[in-house]
């Protein structure tokens, strides 16, 4: 199959999958797809207490998206999943290759400290990416930034005050 995502205006396919943990879920996901002359662009998959969400971006000929669309939802029907779908005609944009992360640890993670963390990301002009837990007690948060000079988010970043110890590092992917 050719790489459809270097080309504009392409026909996507997002798929959300939602439901309990269990092993074999995302497996079964892409069973469900692997028949389909398809790409898989994009996929992301986190889990928060037992709960599963999954997504995945496809490139597609708009003639199969039903019968997609209907392998897809006998899926979910078989193995007792939500499974949401957004099909539409659009232009790709590749993944950035300059990204940074923003390591955050506390014993106890206010959102406070998060829409801190947030708002130096966003004044120094950049994108979170993704944001992902790496540890627990104390808590240990991930973000992925696009968009952003290392340099100017660790000085943004270094000059937050916050009430809890609070360990924050920088570094660039």
């Amino acid at each position: 199959m050719d790489d459809l995502s270097q080309k504009s205006g392409v026909f996507t396919g997002l798929i959300l999958l939602t439901g309990s943990d269990a092993p074999g879920i995302a497996q079964g996901l892409f069973r469900a797809l692997a028949d389909f002359s398809i790409q898989i662009d994009d996929v992301e998959q986190l889990i928060i207490s037992d709960r599963l969400v999954l997504t995945v971006l496809i490139t597609l000929n708009p003639v199969h998206q039903n019968a997609i669309e209907a392998d897809l939802f006998e899926y979910a029907r078989l193995s007792g999943v939500d499974i949401a779908t957004v099909f539409t005609e659009k232009i790709l944009v590749p993944a950035s290759k300059d990204r940074v992360t923003v390591n955050v640890v506390s014993g106890k993670m206010h959102p406070r400290i998060l829409e801190e963390i947030s708002s130096a990301i966003v004044e120094t002009n950049g994108n979170i990416e993704s944001i992902s837990r790496t540890q627990s007690e104390p808590t240990g948060i991930l973000f992925v930034v696009t968009g952003a000079s290392p340099a100017k988010l660790s000085f943004a970043i270094e000059k937050l005050e916050f009430e809890d110890n609070v360990e924050t590092r920088v570094n660039e992917l």
